[in-house]
């Protein structure tokens, strides 16, 4: 406690603070990430006298209130007096607390909670959006709204603060409700004589595009793919001009990584790694999770995803609760629901999934050194519906295997971009402007084979790479690699039957090689979302991969173990190709491999 003697002296009593520092010291069991939050806000506190470019401050006075706030209200479960635990009184105080003084606002604009299920998110946020809605800035014309995926979602947040509201006015707020003349009913809560107003919204029918929210919610976020980003851009395009908009987004984790709130998730966690928030000062990150998988048997540390258990109270009904869903899933062979639900990491749920979300993930590296590498590439065509793939395979570093794609994408049936973005949940424009997607310019939105074609003589050129060989599906390709034929015909070109006695090893190899950690690839959500939206369907022979529904794009994978039904015997002396019959006493070497001969052989 010595340690942090200058900040107890100055904030005596402060929730934020005091949770920060029990966590720090070990007090309160918390997650890597938690830990890293509470640094972040002790850190912050210091850097209010030590740091002139730190223009924020906290108001301790600010964070005080709203937490007595919350003892004048009911849990909505019980209808007992509501006590916030720890973790949400941090919440509250933390939101409320931070100011910036030259806007007379909260400091943070932008603040993402997670944490596991059956935990009072819900609560605490409607905690939070009932005392802005009565006490909030600006004094006149406040638009807050509470939001999820559809208006059952949003039910239940709504109806959270509205049944609170409903106590206060009839009890401790009397006065108050008939002196602000406030109305409510299942749909709008209204402050007439300050012109404010709560408004339920669902992502599925509620355009936002003409208001101007000072407060918005988004609970269950994880629900949102990519056909619900324009209407959370519909709620914060009207903030930017606000200095007073916060923006919440709280959710669960989820089994799908292709929605937005993962894209958040994995860029917020890099932040809380490095503990740089130069870029996001006035973002707020808060995620309670377990650190790892195993800990789903280490029932000491499930306070890490649910922070409700500090309460003694609350850890017996939750632990019981848990171990008997763990052992159900488990005997179903559902563990995956667990870790997602209960532990709150993000997995990749499917049934018959192909490689755990975790894995894929790992092998991500920021950079890799192409030039003048022996590479094994794999082609995946289509025109219309499919993404085309190249996928290049690198070997390197003695047995591991660096992955890079890059794919064409159609809007022929779509009929436009956004189109397309929707239905296959993909943010093809990012793809493309991180190099690793070229979006169709044909007037008819099929596919440049021309382009595909350049596009792939270019990239070996300019990297100098080290053909090894060049593997296709045969059906479609015919035009593509008779060309290639013509121009290259030093390259090897292997056709690869797409059954599963062909695809068997290649498949199997890519799948353990990413559990030995032999796999490296670049942050590509286009090569990501092929890896963790395939499927394993099998028979006598083995398993290939597939995907659950047309939407769910597997191209690029299906590239990458094309490229391996070669590449996957680089570092050893076996190989799918039969070697063709020839009288030449150098057998079927290349001209190169020829030149090498003689350079080896004579020491030049």
């Amino acid at each position: 406690m010595d340690n942090y003697k200058d900040l107890t002296e100055r904030y005596p009593d402060d929730p934020a603070l005091s949770y920060a520092i029990g966590v720090l010291d070990g007090t309160i069991i918390s997650g890597e990430k938690i830990k890293q939050a509470c640094k972040r806000h002790i850190d912050d506190l210091r850097r209010i006298d030590k740091d002139d470019a730190f223009i924020y401050i906290y108001d301790s006075e600010q964070a005080k209130k709203i937490v007595e706030f919350s003892t004048l209200l009911k849990d909505v479960t019980s209808g007992e007096p509501f006590e916030a635990s720890p973790y949400q009184k941090f919440i509250l105080a933390s939101v409320q607390g931070w100011r910036n003084p030259e806007t007379k606002g909260m400091r943070f604009k932008t603040i993402f909670i997670s944490m596991a299920r059956t935990n009072g998110k819900t609560q605490v946020l409607a905690t939070y959006a009932l005392y802005n809605f009565l006490f909030g800035s600006p004094k006149i014309n406040r638009q807050l709204a509470v939001s999820s995926i559809d208006i059952a979602h949003t039910h239940n947040l709504f109806n959270y603060m509205r049944f609170n509201w409903i106590q206060l006015k009839d009890g401790v707020f009397k006065k108050l409700a008939k002196a602000l003349d406030i109305n409510d009913n299942s749909q709008v809560m209204e402050i007439k004589k300050q012109s404010a107003v709560m408004k339920k919204l669902s992502a599925q029918g509620s355009p936002a595009d003409s208001d101007h929210y000072t407060t918005g919610i988004v609970d269950e976020y994880h629900l949102f793919g990519q056909k619900q980003r324009d209407f959370i851009s519909s709620m914060t395009s009207g903030m930017v001009n606000n200095p007073l908009a916060q923006m919440f987004f709280i959710s669960t984790a989820g089994v799908d990584p292709t929605v937005p709130m993962f894209e958040d998730y994995k860029r917020y966690s890099k932040m809380l790694e490095s503990g740089d928030w130069s870029s996001s000062e006035k973002d707020l990150v808060l995620i309670w999770e377990q650190d790892s998988e195993d800990e789903a048997y280490l029932i000491e540390t499930w306070p890490k995803s649910n922070p409700l258990m500090e309460i003694e109270s609350m850890r017996k009904n939750l632990t019981e609760g848990m171990i008997t869903e763990r052992d159900s899933l488990n005997s179903q062979g559902r563990i995956r629901d667990f870790y997602v639900k209960n532990m709150n990491l993000w997995q990749n749920a499917k049934k018959n999934a192909y490689l755990p979300l975790d894995l894929v993930q790992d092998a991500i590296v920021d950079e890799f050194d192409y030039f003048g590498r022996d590479v094994f590439i794999g082609f995946d065509y289509s025109q219309t519906n499919d993404d085309t793939s190249l996928a290049f395979v690198f070997p390197h570093s003695g047995s591991k295997f660096h992955l890079y794609q890059h794919s064409w994408i159609p809007i022929a049936k779509a009929g436009s971009i956004e189109a397309k973005e929707q239905r296959d949940n993909i943010d093809y424009r990012a793809v493309q402007e991180k190099g690793f997607a070229t979006i169709t310019r044909d007037r008819f939105g099929l596919i440049d084979e021309d382009e595909v074609f350049n596009w792939m003589l270019n990239f070996i050129e300019k990297n100098e790479l080290r053909v090894k060989a060049i593997l296709y599906d045969q059906w479609g390709t015919g035009n593509f690699i008779r060309r290639l034929d013509e121009v290259k015909e030093e390259y090897l070109l292997i056709p690869v039957r797409q059954g599963i006695k062909s695809l068997n090893e290649p498949t199997k190899f890519l799948q353990s090689s990413f559990i030995k950690h032999n796999i490296t690839m670049l942050d590509d959500q286009a090569l990501i979302q092929g890896l963790v939206n395939a499927v394993t369907v099998s028979d006598n022979n083995g398993i290939k991969l597939d995907k659950n529904v047309n939407s769910q794009k597997i191209d690029a994978a299906d590239a990458i173990v094309n490229a391996l039904y070669e590449g996957q015997f680089y570092f050893n002396d076996f190989t799918n190709v039969e070697e063709k019959k020839t009288n030449s006493p150098f057998g079927n070497m290349n001209d190169e491999e020829i030149s090498d001969y003689f350079i080896n052989g004579f020491s030049f």
